[in-house]
């Protein structure tokens, strides 16, 4: 009698577990599917394209428009001025960039171009800043430090330097 009852338990563990996982694969389908028809939608709208013809006929037929469609129209048009907003916003932050110790380097005294690409670990750079000083003839070298974020930990770490142009 036990032994019945324990391959009904066991049984019953291997369907609650089938169907947890039949459920879980369910949802993680339908929430990919969703993901992927978003970046969809957000792609398009981020490419820049001449759509002067597409806002003409969108004038025309905006009459015809449910209210559902309309806050659609409207979102997009927010959506364009957003994104060129900070397009402008990265050019010019961009064209500002200060290259410091500008005044120190030359033509004849740079021998070497050391680029460095820089994350997000302070401790490391600063370690790697240490061993830079240590380095020969790092006084004939153009550092270079690119990073694509900004961290103000960093930002001082790396206008701190004063041992290469």
């Amino acid at each position: 009698m036990l032994r019945i009852f324990r391959y009904r338990c066991i049984i019953l563990r291997y369907i609650i577990l089938w169907l947890f996982l039949m459920t879980m694969t369910k949802l993680t389908i339908t929430f990919y599917d969703d993901l992927q028809q978003q970046s969809i939608d957000s792609t398009s709208l981020a490419l820049p394209s001449d759509d002067s013809e597409l806002n003409k006929n969108k004038k025309q037929d905006s009459f015809n428009l449910t209210m559902n469609e309309s806050q659609y129209v409207n979102a997009t048009a927010i959506n364009r001025t957003v994104i060129e907003y900070y397009r402008e916003y990265v050019q010019k932050t961009n064209q500002e960039q200060f290259m410091h110790n500008k005044h120190l380097f030359s033509l004849r005294t740079t021998r070497y171009i050391l680029l460095v690409q820089v994350h997000t670990r302070v401790i490391y750079l600063k370690k790697f800043i240490e061993m830079l000083k240590d380095v020969q003839a790092i006084n004939q070298t153009l550092l270079i430090f690119s990073h694509d974020f900004i961290d103000i930990d960093i930002n001082l770490l790396v206008t701190n330097i004063d041992f290469v142009p």
